[in-house]
């Protein structure tokens, strides 16, 4: 009870403060007021902690995989590809670190480094919006969700929407900041009577460099027109980690049953944890070896040989003594169930498959004894009729 009371305290304390910052945060926008940096390093490390929790109890699989349904548990496909999920979290650094290097530095960043933080923050911005967009359009969409529902989707995008609506307001404010800062300057050199000053390079160009840059009022451009070449370098960059120089719009498209998914994935399938379906499903590929999916009591499964044979044997079982079958079904659904349902892990699966193996064998063996055609009852098992 104590654990139980723990747990619901974490996660009221996880789950009700997101939705209450958000709302504080569109005010803080309209109102044009900032938090300070440490509480936006909290505000953002707790966030990510939990979407990564968060993340981590969906158990999401890949496209190529079938969602699988039981009674207790299921799952969900990924919503970013895991083989391209080093691009996103390397944009999202980029725009993290900008984000806090324009923060603390927004009224005394030199001009290159501000317009070049000002791109990091466009990039972050970016990949934040295509993360909503993703998870929105799965979130609306009649899909699986495994064992997460609609309102987990939602509480994944608080931490991209957050980030997208501070750091809308930070550009607002760097921008307006060094626009009266430059104002100001220009009105006391007026003053002054000294005109415009000649600059510090002795290069022409280079003052002129300066001096466009000096023009903050074209930051919010300037750095837009950065963020190609920027976002150029990072893919260069990661490259040398394996990854694709489109692996930004794979780590979306490479997905299934989402808004910017490409791919389609294989029927749901129905683990039914009665019998060696489960095997079959959660064992590693390499050892139970899968090979197509069945039709069980309306619902689709996967199926491997292991299985088949069993299934052709309780059938000739069936045909050739009923009674006596009648018997080993009745011990199999008492002795077999409880087993059954402990069978959550690959490891677990594989175990119960080697385990399995003599009696498969005896199993074909018998097929082989009392039947014409063996190898024709094993292939019709889980056919539809």
């Amino acid at each position: 009870m104590g654990y139980l009371l723990l747990f619901l305290l974490f996660l009221g304390l996880m789950l009700i403060p997101g939705p209450l910052l958000t709302v504080w945060n569109i005010q803080n926008l309209l109102l044009q007021r900032e938090h300070t940096g440490k509480f936006e390093a909290v505000l953002f490390g707790v966030g990510i902690l939990y979407s990564f929790l968060l993340y981590g109890l969906w158990d999401p699989r890949g496209w190529k995989e079938s969602i699988q349904i039981n009674q207790d548990m299921s799952s969900l496909h990924e919503p970013l590809s895991g083989e391209h999920m080093l691009s996103i979290l390397a944009l999202i650094a980029v725009g993290l670190i900008s984000y806090a290097y324009l923060k603390s530095k927004k009224d005394t960043a030199p001009p290159l480094a501000a317009v070049l933080s000002m791109a990091g923050v466009y990039l972050g911005i970016m990949v934040n919006l295509l993360v909503i967009v993703q998870l929105f359009g799965g979130a609306a969409a009649d899909v699986p969700f495994g064992n997460t529902f609609p309102g987990d989707i939602l509480l994944m995008m608080l931490v991209p929407f957050n980030y997208i609506l501070l750091s809308v307001h930070l550009l607002l404010r760097v921008v307006k900041g060094q626009s009266r800062r430059v104002q100001s300057e220009r009105a006391e050199q007026q003053g002054a009577g000294t005109g415009e000053e000649p600059g510090p390079y002795k290069t022409p160009f280079l003052n002129d460099c300066s001096r466009i840059l000096g023009e903050s009022e074209h930051w919010a451009l300037y750095a837009l027109l950065l963020t190609l070449p920027l976002l150029c370098i990072i893919a260069s960059a990661l490259l040398l980690f394996g990854q694709r120089p489109d692996s930004v719009i794979r780590a979306f498209t490479e997905t299934s049953d989402w808004a910017l998914s490409a791919r389609v994935s294989p029927p749901e399938v129905l683990i039914d944890s009665h019998y060696l379906c489960t095997v079959a499903m959660q064992g590693h590929r390499e050892l139970v070896k899968p090979q197509r999916l069945g039709l069980r009591r309306g619902s689709k499964i996967m199926v491997n040989r292991q299985l088949c044979v069993a299934n052709a044997f309780e059938q000739l079982l069936e045909e050739r003594t009923p009674r006596f079958h009648r018997a080993v079904r009745k011990f199999y659904d008492t002795c077999g169930y409880p087993i059954s349902r402990h069978i959550r892990t690959p490891l677990t699966a594989d175990i119960i498959y080697l385990i399995m193996k003599p009696l498969e064998w005896l199993f074909v063996a018998a097929l082989y004894l009392f039947d014409a055609k063996p190898e024709d009852r094993i292939a019709r098992q889980y056919l539809p009729l």
